[in-house]
C-alpha cells in the first residue's frame, strides 16, 4: 500500500508547492549585519552574566541566613 500525493492541475504535488513558497519567502527575509548579531549577542551575554552573578549572591546571602537561623534554633 504506497501513499498517494495529491497533484494539482499543473502537475505540482503539495510538497513541491510548500517548498517553493518557503524558498520565495525565506528571499523576503532582511537579515541583519554581522556587526548587528555580534553587539545583541555580546548585549545577551552580558545580561546573562550580570542576572547569573545577582542569583548566586542571593542564594549565598540567603543560604548563609537560613544557616545561621538554623543554627541558633538548635
Amino acid at each position: 500500500m504506497s501513499a498517494e500525493v495529491k497533484v494539482n492541475k499543473v502537475g505540482e504535488n503539495k510538497v513541491m508547492k510548500y517548498f517553493r513558497e518557503l524558498k520565495a519567502e525565506f528571499k523576503k527575509i532582511t537579515w541583519p549585519e554581522r556587526k548587528e548579531v555580534v553587539n545583541t549577542t555580546g548585549i545577551v551575554l552580558g545580561t546573562l552574566a550580570i542576572f547569573t552573578l545577582m542569583i548566586w549572591i542571593m542564594d549565598s546571602v540567603f543560604g548563609t541566613l537560613l544557616r545561621k537561623i538554623l543554627e541558633y534554633i538548635r
